[in-house]
């Protein structure tokens, strides 16, 4: 017996039920059209929910691997077992930071990471781990940050991609899955998502990173492929990261403290990818770095108008840092 509800027989009709498919490529199929309609896709969660609220481990995982090994055995090819997964990762790793398998995470400036993730059953694991060391009156889902990476090849659709967007999105995960291959960086697309209210019983948004020079260097694409997917949910920016960065609870304030703002996109950036300098003791002088500058661009693309913001506050900025540095002079 188990207590696991998807794990049981009547648990798997009824994910083949909810999805509406007789295999694994109607399904996939089926899921990742909904997930794009986050009115739909929010139903789709609530009728999961109906029937399992046990959310510490992954709902797909043997439905996935039980349809992988009726196709292996009728086309001669394999599912890879997850101690293979974390192998791989390993191995990647290696390849791409010369040695150092810590730099990848650190780069991204990720809790957990990630490769091959599959359905995302180890991203599952870690993410329940990391909520149940807090109290539910102190956990928020912007404490982590989780970077998954799934095979996706260029003209094919990968069945396992749909099934570890659900995972995040319906557990309120912040986090970006990375669709592509790990070894030559050819990304089909970069996934960012987040709980945008910092609920950890509300769901997660979904958004598809910009195909700009910013965002390949930021996720390391070489090369992109397939064609782009213009998708975002957040047009503005989480009023629960004003808040915390002004130092407010309270959202009137925020308007009062914009001169804040750098603060608030710097975090925004550190969550993204470890591309911002430790400078928050220094006296802002009114300069951008080259990588405050991409993250303005980024989040113009959310928000139309926050470069035209930042640009006219930084004007001020720099009048001001010249007083000083002309008062210094007098002294």
């Amino acid at each position: 017996m188990t207590d696991r509800y998807f794990e049981t027989e009547d648990g798997q009709a009824t994910i083949v039920k909810l999805f509406h498919g007789d295999d694994l490529a109607s399904t996939s199929e089926y899921l990742m059209h909904i997930l794009f309609d986050k009115g739909k896709r929010e139903q789709l969660f609530c009728q999961f929910l109906t029937y399992e609220t046990n959310v510490d481990y992954d709902w797909f995982n043997l439905y996935y691997s039980q349809e992988m090994t009726r196709i292996s055995k009728k086309h001669k090819s394999y599912y890879s077992p997850p101690a293979l997964g974390k192998l791989a990762k390993q191995l990647v790793d290696v390849a791409r930071t010369d040695g150092d398998t810590e730099a990848t995470k650190r780069n991204l400036g990720a809790t957990h990471y990630d490769i091959g993730a599959g359905t995302g059953q180890l991203t599952v694991t870690a993410w329940d781990a990391n909520r149940r060391k807090h109290s539910p009156f102190d956990y928020k889902p912007s404490m982590y940050f989780y970077v998954a990476e799934e095979l996706k090849q260029e003209g094919k659709p990968s069945r396992s991609l749909p099934f570890l967007l659900f995972n995040y999105l319906i557990r309120g995960m912040d986090g970006v899955v990375i669709a592509g291959d790990s070894l030559t960086r050819s990304i089909s697309q970069v996934y960012f998502i987040q709980q945008p209210e910092d609920d950890h019983l509300g769901f997660s948004s979904l958004n598809v990173m910009p195909r700009t020079p910013d965002t390949m260097k930021a996720f390391d694409v070489r090369t992109w492929i397939d064609k782009p997917v213009e998708h975002i949910e957040d047009k503005d920016m989480p009023q629960f990261i004003v808040n915390e960065l002004i130092g407010t609870k309270q959202p009137e304030q925020a308007e009062e403290q914009a001169d804040k703002q750098l603060n608030i996109y710097k975090k925004r950036l550190n969550i993204i990818r470890n591309m911002a300098k430790s400078n928050d003791d220094k006296e802002f002088d009114g300069k951008l770095t080259e990588s405050d500058k991409a993250l303005v661009d980024f989040l113009d693309v959310l928000m139309p108008g926050f470069a035209q913001f930042e640009m006219e506050k930084n004007k001020e900025r720099q009048c001001l840092a010249n007083k000083r540095q002309a008062t210094l002079k007098l002294k």
